[in-house]
């Protein structure tokens, strides 16, 4: 299963917040996945499809992201995944714009969404896609940071990542974390 973190109402379409939410619509275009459909018994949108030949759930929780935990230990318990076979791909201000790392495990860095899920799930045994959208100004609130709108150029930038995220989520699911470490978490 891969999730992406963000919130769920239009006016977070396109904040930094979101950028977990786009890499998993990214993903269901790029394999050619159904549709997001509502799923009252997860809280959240789900998604169906393949990776090569192994069937992968994309999930956007509908909880908000200081509450993403709830959505994710639903899906968990409603498909029998193990959170060792769980992604979770979401903002990260302390790397670069652009650029991603693959970590597998871990505490939550200060991320209330990831925190939100270790707590949820009890352990930190999972995979996540940390997807860089910077750091603010100096004395720039951080809320408003991370719920601000990306720029049109940023945008692009995100449109043309697209591939580089295929190929993530395809090493993740075929693969391994540790490939996709080693593959994708050089220097840009």
């Amino acid at each position: 299963m891969i999730t992406g973190l963000g919130n769920p109402e239009k006016r977070y379409l396109t904040t930094r917040h979101n950028i977990g939410f786009m890499f998993v619509e990214s993903i269901a275009s790029s394999f050619g996945f159904g549709e997001f459909e509502f799923s009252k018994k997860v809280n959240g949108f789900l998604a169906k499809g393949k990776i090569g030949d192994k069937n992968v759930i994309l999930l956007k929780p509908s909880t908000y992201m200081n509450n993403s935990g709830i959505s994710v230990k639903a899906a968990k318990k409603l498909f029998g995944i193990k959170p060792e076979k769980i992604i979770v791909a979401h903002d990260e201000m302390d790397i670069a714009f652009g650029s991603q790392r693959i970590r597998k495990n871990g505490s939550s860095a200060g991320h209330n969404g990831i925190k939100s899920i270790i707590s949820e799930l009890e352990t930190p045994d999972f995979t996540r896609i940390r997807l860089g959208i910077g750091k603010p100004e100096p004395g720039t609130d951080i809320a408003d940071y991370v719920l601000s709108e990306f720029s049109e150029e940023e945008l692009e930038i995100i449109s043309e990542n697209r591939e580089k995220w295929a190929e993530i989520a395809k090493t993740l699911v075929l693969e391994s974390p540790e490939a996709a470490m080693n593959a994708f978490n050089k220097k840009n």
